[in-house]
């Protein structure tokens, strides 16, 4: 898939820039790669840098990367400063890092409706920044993520939407102030018990923590969110029965604390 995008930056007679990635679907842990095109305007300018930055919509249900909502995932220069003629043609090779954290945009093959992530072009001219080149970018679970996804597919869970919260979970390694809410409603087996269930992912080098939220049917006396932590080594994921974790976990959490209406 290619995606391209234009910008003319500083009014009429100013440098523009064109961003096409040649590869615009990626897992966390993966890279997104592509070229950057500056072309001089009327007159010599002197560029500082190019930057990639990859962001994202928080706290805003189908926001549109605005700049209220726009929560940043990475930053980095991608070409250092270089003086461009009128009318020169400079074209980069780029390469841009997914981070593990990064939210997912596709699951079960579909995109998800709401998750926008898209790769900000910025280009440094005269201590100014533009920062209105943008191209939306897809991401997908990497095995370990897809293994929990499906396990819990499995058990009669319906994915319905995802979002991404502000904050920071307690006692896991999350580095972004922000975090991805992944829905599922509960299929026949738990709609009895459960309004919902919503997953987050907190992915290291090492390992992948899983966050379980259960929005239980209760009486007032009992808890009616139950949360779950599990650690996966992505190396051996394939040899645990997750599907038999998880369901020992649901039946254990859905008869705690307090009876059911």
């Amino acid at each position: 898939m290619v995606v391209k995008r234009l910008m003319r930056m500083f009014g009429v007679g100013g440098p523009s820039v064109r961003t096409e990635l040649t590869v615009s679907r990626a897992k966390p842990g993966g890279k997104l790669t592509g070229t950057v095109e500056v072309t001089g305007g009327d007159h010599q300018v002197s560029i500082g840098y190019i930057a990639l930055a990859l962001v994202t919509d928080v706290g805003v249900q189908g926001g549109l990367l605005g700049d209220q909502s726009t929560g940043e995932i990475s930053r980095q220069k991608v070409v250092e400063g270089f003086t461009l003629a009128a009318r020169e043609r400079r074209i980069f090779d780029i390469t841009c890092d997914v981070p593990l954290e990064t939210p997912l945009t596709r699951a079960f093959g579909q995109p998800i409706a709401g998750m926008n992530v898209g790769l900000r072009t910025e280009l440094e001219v005269a201590r100014a920044v533009d920062r209105t080149d943008l191209d939306p970018v897809e991401i997908e679970p990497m095995p370990a993520q897809q293994h929990i996804l499906d396990a819990l597919t499995k058990l009669g869970f319906q994915f319905v939407k995802a979002h991404m919260e502000k904050g920071r979970l307690r006692g896991l390694p999350q580095t972004l102030p922000f975090y991805q809410e992944i829905e599922f409603l509960p299929g026949s087996a738990y709609a009895a018990q459960l309004r919902n269930l919503e997953v987050t992912f907190v992915a290291t080098d090492r390992k992948l923590h899983v966050v379980m939220e259960l929005d239980r049917k209760v009486g007032p006396l009992a808890d009616r969110d139950i949360f779950g932590r599990f650690t996966v080594d992505p190396a051996t994921i394939a040899d645990t029965d997750w599907r038999g974790l998880l369901q020992d976990w649901l039946t254990q959490s859905t008869a705690r604390k307090g009876p059911l209406f």
